[in-house]
């Protein structure tokens, strides 16, 4: 997953299914300007793997940019 941060803020970027549970979050931090690149292993937040399917991953920071966008994981 790869996004850009136009202004110092602080990010989470979290992986929910489509029952729209939180299946792991994979940042949470406040990061500087710049692009950055997440690979997700498909594990949840307790290491376990998940199912192949259709996940939504949403971006949030704390200027108020939201972003949701969906992913297939295949296995």
């Amino acid at each position: 997953i790869i996004y850009e941060v136009a202004q110092a803020s602080h990010i989470t970027l979290t992986i929910y299914n489509t029952l729209g549970q939180e299946v792991i979050r994979l940042v949470d931090r406040v990061q500087p300007v710049g692009r950055y690149e997440v690979i997700w292993n498909g594990t949840n937040a307790h290491g376990a793997g998940v199912a192949s399917g259709i996940y939504l991953y949403r971006i949030v920071s704390g200027r108020g940019y939201v972003d949701t966008q969906r992913m297939t994981l295949l296995k």
